[in-house]
């Protein structure tokens, strides 16, 4: 038997179908439509900070801390030990190259000093001693080759008489053989005495130039035990104004521990500390800029210290011309250290904005009031400018206040 077929789950199975066609339709024309749509932010001027960029001398410099300091400062430490038995000076005052300071005392010293100097002054008796009886002995064998010569004189003239009285048969042959044989012992004893001779003088040339060098080291000896006395009492090394001595009567000090300082108050100059990650382009000659009642003073680096703590270095710089008058130690400025020569450059003013877009782009405003994005190219900076290299010309006006509220957005429309 037949049955009539209901068409409704095939209607429904289309109407499904096509609407879900009309859903992707509907997505794909809102998205197609989205990407020419602009965003925009409505901002009250009074919240934002604009720059100008402008066309002028660029010059790029850190700003550094200087601490004015003596131009010369020597440190005074105890090169002996002891107890503080005299202080001359008070701390601040003026000394003279010289001029005592303090007075230590220490009695070991001084008792191995008197030990010591007993020692080398009877090696130096010792060695006068020696020196005396080779001059002795060099004595003795001339005195002995001088009467050995005048005893040959004597013999040599025996024998020839000797010779004619044997001739004339007045003496025997016997006596005139044996004075002969004396008279050829006395020659050779000679040779041997010469021979000595002048042994003796070969040895003691090279013996008095030892003796004399012995000699004079041990007075050099001598010397450095009583200046090592006198170290004892501490002196001012040079001119200056005397600081950082703290030292009571009765205190000890250990060898090497310092003392006090001098400082050279006829001149000054200006430490610094300079961030690490500027070491490769801080030189000698480099110039810096401060300003100090009014005026502004020019210095330079002349010295670099290598040593790195706490992520800076140290420079010295010295004053180029005439140091203000009225300065002071301890005093502190605000330098402005170049780090490169003056040149012309397109400029835009630092701000905030650099850390939110890395200066890779800025809002510019139009005579509208209107900011829009532009991709921009920063280069080098210092605490004031940046240098444009791409992207801005002087004139255009832009926001360098901070971003992060326009949840960035293609345009800002400027209340």
């Amino acid at each position: 038997m037949d049955r009539a077929l209901d068409p409704r789950p095939v209607r429904r199975k289309r109407m499904i179908a096509l609407g879900c066609v009309g859903g992707m339709l509907l997505l794909a024309i809102a998205f197609w439509s989205s990407s020419f749509t602009i965003s925009r932010v409505r901002v009250e001027a009074a919240k934002v900070t604009l720059g100008t960029v402008e066309k002028g001398m660029f010059r790029e410099f850190i700003p550094v801390t200087g601490t004015v300091q003596p131009i010369q400062t020597v440190f005074l430490d105890a090169l002996e030990g002891g107890t503080v038995k005299h202080r001359f000076v008070e701390d601040g005052s003026m000394v003279r190259t010289g001029e005592p300071i303090i007075e230590l005392s220490n009695p070991q010293l001084h008792m191995d000093a008197i030990n010591r100097e007993a020692q080398l002054l009877d090696q130096q008796n010792n060695l006068r001693n020696t020196r005396l009886a080779m001059d002795q002995q060099t004595t003795r064998l001339k005195d002995e080759l001088l009467n050995l010569e005048k005893e040959l004189k004597r013999l040599e003239r025996d024998g020839r008489i000797h010779e004619r009285l044997v001739k004339d048969s007045l003496l025997a042959q016997n006596t005139f053989l044996s004075n002969w044989e004396h008279l050829e012992y006395m020659r050779e004893k000679r040779k041997l005495l010469v021979h000595n001779v002048r042994t003796d003088s070969l040895f003691r040339l090279s013996q008095v130039g030892q003796i004399a060098s012995s000699l004079e080291l041990i007075q050099q000896n001598l010397i450095f035990l009583r200046e090592n006395l006198q170290n004892l009492v501490i002196k001012a090394p040079i001119d200056g104004q005397l600081s950082g001595l703290n030292v009571e009567i009765g205190q000890t000090r250990q060898r090497g521990e310092r003392i006090a300082q001098i400082d050279v108050l006829g001149s000054f100059k200006v430490r610094a500390r300079i961030p690490e990650h500027y070491v490769s382009r801080v030189s000698a000659g480099l110039h810096g800029t401060f300003t100090h009642a009014g005026r502004e003073h020019t210095i330079e680096i002349f010295k670099i210290y290598p040593e790195v703590s706490n992520g800076e270095f140290d420079v010295d710089l010295r004053f180029v011309g005439d140091a203000p008058a009225d300065i002071r130690r301890g005093q502190t400025f605000q330098v402005r250290l170049q780090l490169s020569e003056d040149m012309e450059a397109v400029m835009l003013p630092r701000g905030p904005f650099f850390q939110d877009t890395g200066g890779q782009w800025v809002y510019v405003l139009d005579a509208e009031g209107t900011a829009t994005k532009r991709n921009v190219k920063l280069g080098r900076q210092n605490p004031d400018m940046y240098e444009v290299l791409e992207g801005l010309a002087p004139g255009d006006r832009v926001l360098t206040s901070r971003y992060t509220a326009f949840n960035d957005a293609d345009e800002l429309i400027i209340q």
